[in-house]
């Protein structure tokens, strides 16, 4: 059975839709809005789900807010927006269909807020853009779509389990898996990508990209884990045997003080490594050059480096 498609536009946007039993469900965009809030309602029914494929490579959306009529996003809804860097749900359960978020590459925060929220509220700011960013993480660097659920009754209990899998990847031995990566890109033998210090490297910062973001956000943490987390930030700055804690905060976090700060708070910078440190860094990368030097000279001079950084998320 086939339903007559609409449309309906709102401030230079249009959705398309299709109502059954009295409910919307959005099937299509138009626009070129880099924030987006999808409508509650629509000519009286309430949109109770977005179709699959919806925002399908949708390019320069930023962020969306979904509301809380909204049951179910189905397969692919989002994927491939490499734009998109926030999300904000309610805190209830949906009917997620498959890879909603699939290659959402710049997804910073899934972020849950709680019914009759409109916004994030100042006192739990910090709280809600942390979790949002671990969150984000089970659709990306993480891989576990099992943990992505936003009528969380326990957040100590979900941190648990994302520590887990946390873990797992942590302590897994770099090597694991590059011989079915040889197997399966046959053809490109002897590629950049099949060699093994490429392998190996992106394997690391993996690895490092889940410390810096579980460091960032420390609730629940215990102190035995966030000590070898620091510790494997530490084996892995420049001076050792591979530096993917310094290449993923130039490559990735290069204006972002609170990656700064974590990286500096935690010894990775020492005379032994900061004329090197410096000489990797072109003009391309004036703020982190700065914050370098200022680290040398004040904390040389006794100075209290990290009065002026915001270390929150």
């Amino acid at each position: 059975m086939s339903f007559e498609v609409l449309t309906y536009e709102k401030d230079g946007v249009i959705f398309e839709y299709q109502v059954l039993a009295g409910e919307a469900t959005i099937t299509g965009y138009q626009g070129m809005r880099s924030e987006l809030h999808i409508p509650a309602k629509i000519d009286d029914c309430p949109v109770t789900a977005i179709q699959k494929k919806t925002f399908f490579n949708v390019d320069g959306l930023y962020r969306v807010f979904i509301p809380d009529t909204v049951c179910a996003i189905g397969d692919w809804a989002f994927s491939h927006c490499r734009d998109l860097e926030e999300v904000f749900l309610k805190r209830k359960a949906y009917e997620f269909g498959r890879s909603v978020f699939l290659e959402c590459d710049s997804l910073k925060r899934i972020c849950v807020l709680e019914l009759g929220e409109d916004e994030v509220p100042k006192e739990k700011e910090s709280f809600v853009l942390g979790f949002g960013a671990l969150l984000a993480a089970t659709c990306g660097i993480l891989d576990a779509p099992y943990l992505f659920y936003t009528d969380i009754k326990d957040d100590a209990e979900w941190l648990s389990l994302w520590d887990a899998k946390m873990f797992s990847i942590l302590r897994e031995d770099d090597m694991e898996g590059y011989t079915q990566v040889l197997l399966c890109g046959e053809e490109d033998y002897g590629s950049k990508e099949n060699s093994l210090d490429f392998f190996l490297s992106e394997k690391r910062k993996r690895k490092v990209r889940l410390a810096y973001l579980r460091l960032l956000f420390p609730n629940g943490l215990k102190s035995s884990d966030e000590q070898e987390l620091k510790q494997y930030l530490l084996d892995h700055t420049m001076g050792c045997e591979s530096a993917e804690t310094w290449l993923v905060l130039k490559e990735e976090h290069a204006y972002d003080t609170d990656y700064i700060a974590l990286f500096l708070e935690t010894g990775c910078v020492s005379l032994a490594n900061f004329d090197d440190l410096l000489l990797d860094l072109s003009s391309e990368y004036p703020q982190l050059k700065t914050y370098l030097m200022r680290y040398k000279e004040e904390t040389l001079g006794g100075s209290d480096f990290f009065a002026g950084l915001d270390l929150n998320l």
